[in-house]
């Protein structure tokens, strides 16, 4: 399997990074964490950036990142925050409600926040007109959106997730290709293959041929039988599978 250069859009987003951190202090910056593929890259680049700015990794104590539970969170995006915390020696800030409260309340608590480091991607939902950084709308607590993974595609984040072995939620390699919660995501049916035994698995999430189809298990808590059935070896897949991690 050939993985997809990243490196023009690492630089891109390494430059936005120096742009960010120039106009605000550390203390000024939180960075939102969902424990999907997109801000675990977002998590990783922006440790690596502050490590090379300050040449010590206590700095990174002073990053702020927070996790807002979603409701009926996977148990395996549960695990994986515990993980990441391990992995990055960070502590995580964990709080649920709805999206909008939820933000206004941290605003309210820290006084110094300024900007919010988020894994926005232009194939996101109503995200292909964002700016790096730009303020919220009116109707949201008011802050400056940083958004340095705008111009990366899907399997760009999966080439620098499998080539820098940056750990990800398990569920990804069940066949999940863009997480919400467990009322309203499933396996991506573009991944469904009929195993030995002739019953219906998944390839994972990297293996997606066609981008396109990344959020083709949101939005209904059951997929149809039949639109799996009729994915199932299609050629939407790319590559073999030899382990979790290549």
């Amino acid at each position: 399997m050939d993985l997809e250069d990243y490196s023009s859009v690492l630089e891109e987003t390494e430059q936005v990074m120096r742009e960010c951190f120039s106009k605000f202090q550390i203390d000024e910056v939180f960075l939102s964490f969902n424990g999907g593929k997109d801000c675990t890259v977002l998590l990783d680049v922006t440790i690596n950036f502050l490590k090379n700015i300050h040449k010590r990794g206590d700095h990174i104590a002073d990053l702020k990142i927070l996790y807002i539970r979603t409701v009926g969170p996977f148990r395996e995006i549960e695990n994986f925050v515990n993980e990441i915390e391990q992995h990055y020696g960070v502590k995580l800030i964990v709080t649920e409600g709805e999206m909008k409260i939820t933000l206004q309340r941290i605003l309210e608590q820290d006084c110094k926040l300024k900007a919010c480091l988020m894994g926005t991607r232009r194939t996101d939902p109503y995200s292909e007109d964002l700016k790096f950084m730009q303020k919220t709308d009116p109707s949201w607590p008011q802050m400056i959106r940083v958004s340095p993974l705008l111009n990366w595609s899907y399997h760009q984040i999966w080439s620098y997730i499998l080539q820098r072995q940056v750990p990800y939620c398990s569920l990804y390699d069940r066949g999940y290709t863009s997480i919400g919660s467990i009322h309203n995501t499933c396996p991506n049916p573009s991944l469904a293959y009929k195993d030995e035994y002739g019953r219906i698995a998944y390839r994972p999430a990297w293996m997606l041929k066609d981008p396109s189809e990344e959020r083709s298990g949101r939005g209904t808590k059951k997929l149809n039988k039949g639109n799996i059935v009729k994915n199932l070896d299609n050629g939407n897949c790319i590559g073999e599978i030899k382990s979790n991690h290549i």
